[in-house]
């Protein structure tokens, strides 16, 4: 392998250096999708049950405009309310709205039913102003709908549609109301502006995160390698291999969503580490090595391509494990940070070496105290000998722990509200809290219900499921075709009569409501509740409180509330999406970990040739997965579309810390032939360079923390604990079980005999002591 490198090594150079440059150009060709409900497979019930209610009843994407002051039914607010509220009605992207200007107030007399408008003159005096607050507590169809109850905020709610593009309609929407200001101070909400809030988050999240993760992986570098030459090879591997990962986004066809927003850092963090084995070594070997530079490089790659082949093809197998992930999203990220990893673990092998070759030997320079050795060597010292002399004390108190730990999970919880991406006082936030609080809320739940909608046995099991739901906690309103015809009865019939307030017993009473109203007001009015022949119906639920609880209530009293109705009923909506989209996470979480146990565990059963040393190398990240999910647990930190990919992640970079500790154990045994001395000299050795890449890793990681998006944040977080817990476990408890158990499989021959001719030169030890962030030269 070192001839073909060093033969071809400038082809390598430029043809990595090309691949990198052409993908990076694709890069700002990529578009961002702020819609979760594409995470979810089209094939997904709920999905096509939702397509099939909008293709009747349009899109329930709600624009959701708030008005507040001291009283919104002054002259000037409403005046304001009611000049946005004919801009909106001009904007072609718009196809209905719902403002205190269009609501109605249904009255009857001598057997006729009239609608007038609820608000048909701005109040001019205090008597007004009065007449007009009893109308709109008496109408049941204004308050809490267009007015809180505390009249403080008014409302506009618009239906977009596909005549125009979101980010065109949006637009006019801010342009109209920068075209009417103040006295009331205005909000936007709903899901258009969450998605377009996502989509420039995103963007600026990219375009700040990244370069803040390159750069504090540059500062790793620096400490750790030292000298610019060598910082420059592995920094480039990172460069590249990052641009040829996002580049395949636009190259696949796919869309940047949030959770994209991992993969640079992932591949900033992990594609690094190959790299720097190859470096720090030959930094090491050069100060001392009297043969030619092409030994050198044949001796480095000698002794270290199967210890970093082993280590990247785990990686690239825990990543894949999101390929079993039923969120579409997650599994991009696994295609593409594996593909990334896979870039970064070839480059290391051909790209490093040719450069190494280049290059030429290093200078004789002595670096001293980097990182502090003197600690370094006192704590990995104090941990050998507790080791050595209490491993059975060591694996209690961390079974212990992690048990404890671990209770944490039956308070884990799963998030799919998008609102929740936001920090608190984020405008979206600030919306969406007034929307939930005064107005019911903007996420819906969609029933339709088709066959005879006059029929009064089916209004009035559409006015049961109504109450039922009406009485739930988190449902804010209902809003159903028998409720109007309840209205309607109150216009008819006087208090103490029969018909007051309740469904016509029969159909020809309920035929005889609707050309009332038609009379006098507009069918069009109830085009979101029933079809034009009356053969389905459409009941509207928004949610104060979208949780996955409330909307599996909501879901379970919809299917009881209509059982034995005579009609097909269907049910979906944007909440119901996102409610499977919870399970999808939970089931996606479950077979990902799955695959990628299973997967690590063939790869490390065969890297050791014992199915036995598979089960050993997977005790830490096994115990770092209930030790993650206790943590959130405990501390409120919800699963959701990012932190679902964490545990893969975590397995896939957590599992390289236990190769290296085996793999240098192993050594260490053949060459002592003690367990206590091969115990105390590994972790002396590669305890070391295992710390400094567990926190380079984290230090990669920790540029997440500046995200606009409090998923991305917790990601962040939740990776010290992660990544940490797979530390402990490489350094503490593995020693520890080898020690205690002392498997037959560690004292198998699996270094490469042809290497060992000289001991002087070829000794594995010190090769295999290096292959992280380098050896004690290098802490």
């Amino acid at each position: 392998m070192t001839n073909f490198i060093i033969r071809l090594r400038w082809w390598i150079i430029i043809s990595c250096l090309v691949l990198g440059v052409a993908f990076a150009a694709l890069i700002p060709f990529s578009k961002t999708d702020p819609e979760i409900r594409n995470y979810v497979p089209r094939s997904l019930d709920s999905r096509i049950r939702t397509d099939r209610i909008e293709k009747e009843f349009g899109t329930q994407d709600m624009v959701i405009i708030l008005f507040s002051d001291s009283s919104v039914i002054k002259a000037p607010d409403l005046l304001q309310i009611k000049e946005t509220g004919k801009g909106l009605s001009k904007i072609s992207g718009i196809s209905k709205i719902i403002s205190p200007f269009t609501v109605k107030t249904i009255k009857g007399g001598e057997g006729m039913m009239k609608a007038e408008p609820l608000v048909e003159n701005i109040p001019s005096c205090a008597r007004e102003t009065e007449e007009l607050k009893t109308r709109i507590s008496a109408n049941s169809l204004a308050a809490g709908i267009v007015f809180s109850k505390d009249l403080t905020t008014a409302s506009i709610t618009a239906t977009i549609n596909n005549l125009k593009t979101e980010a065109e309609t949006l637009s006019k929407i801010d342009s109209l109301i920068a075209e009417n200001p103040r006295p009331a101070a205005v909000r936007t909400g709903g899901l258009p502006y969450i998605r377009r809030y996502i989509l420039t988050d995103v963007r600026s999240d990219a375009l700040f995160i990244v370069p803040a993760a390159l750069f504090i992986i540059f500062l790793i570098l620096k400490l750790t390698l030292g000298d610019w030459k060598s910082v420059f090879m592995p920094f480039t591997v990172v460069v590249l291999s990052t641009a040829i990962s996002i580049g395949l986004i636009t190259t696949l066809g796919w869309k940047i969503s949030i959770i994209s927003l991992l993969v640079p850092v992932i591949l900033v963090a992990v594609a690094n580490n190959y790299g720097i084995y190859l470096v720090a070594r030959h930094q090491e070997e050069s100060t001392r090595w009297s043969g030619s530079n092409r030994d050198l490089i044949n001796y480095l790659l000698g002794s270290l391509n199967m210890p970093i082949l082993f280590s990247g093809l785990t990686a690239i197998a825990g990543i894949l494990g999101l390929l079993a992930h039923t969120i579409i999203p997650a599994r991009q990220v696994g295609v593409l940070a594996a593909a990334g990893v896979s870039v970064a673990l070839t480059m290391s092998l051909l790209f490093i070496p040719a450069l190494l070759y280049i290059q030429g030997p290093g200078k004789k320079v002595i670096r001293k105290d980097r990182f502090n050795i003197v600690i370094f060597d006192t704590v990995l010292n104090s941990l050998g000998k507790l080791i050595t002399r209490h491993p059975g004390k060591v694996l209690l108190t961390s079974l212990i722990v992690t048990v404890l730990l671990s209770v944490g999970m039956i308070f884990l919880k799963t998030d799919t509200n998008q609102e929740h991406f936001f920090p608190s006082g984020h405008p979206v936030r600030s919306a969406s809290d007034i929307i939930n609080r005064k107005f019911g809320g903007s996420q819906t739940i969609s029933v339709m219900i088709s066959g005879d909608i006059k029929d009064p046995s089916v209004l009035k099991k559409i006015d049961n499921l109504t109450a039922n739901l009406e009485k739930k906690e988190g449902i804010g309103h209902v809003f159903s075709i028998s409720s109007v015809i309840r209205e309607m009865t109150k216009a008819i019939f006087s208090v103490d009569e029969e018909g007051y307030d309740r469904i016509p017993g029969t159909r020809e009473g309920v035929a005889q409501l609707f050309e009332l109203y038609n009379m006098n007001g507009d069918q069009g009015d109830f085009d979101q509740l029933t079809n034009f022949d009356n053969t389905r119906a459409h009941v509207l639920v928004r949610l104060s409180n979208p949780s996955n609880t409330v909307i599996k209530d909501a879901v379970k009293t919809i299917e009881e509330s209509l059982e034995g109705i005579s009609a097909e009923v269907t049910v979906g909506g944007y909440a119901v999406i996102m409610s499977d989209f919870a399970g999808s996470i939970i089931s996606g979480q479950f077979f990902s970990l799955l695959f990628a146990v299973v997967t690590v565990f063939i790869l490390l059963a065969l890297i050791f040739r014992s199915a036995r040393a598979g089960l050993t190398g997977t005790i830490p990240f096994a115990a770092s997965i209930p030790i993650l999910f206790g943590f959130m647990g405990f501390t409120g930190i919800a699963l959701d579309a990012a932190t679902a990919l964490l545990s893969s992640i975590m397995i896939g970079v957590g599992v390289d810390f236990t190769i290296q500790y085996m793999w240098c154990f192993n050594l260490e045994l053949q060459k002592c032939g003690d367990f206590n001395t091969a115990t105390t000299n590994s972790i002396m050795t590669i305890g070391r360079s295992i710390i400094i890449n567990a926190f380079s890793v984290m230090a990669g990681f920790s540029a997440l923390m500046l995200s606009r998006f409090t998923s991305i944040r917790f990601f962040g977080y939740l990776v010290f604990i992660s990544i940490g817990a797979c530390l402990i476990g490489a350094i503490l408890v593995i020693p520890a079980f080898l020690l205690k158990f002392r498997p037959g499989f560690i004292e198998k021959d699996l270094s490469p005999r042809k290497y060992k001719q000289n001991e002087k030169q070829t000794d594995l030890v010190p090769s295999v002591a290096a292959t992280s962030t380098g050896s004690s030269t290098n802490a």
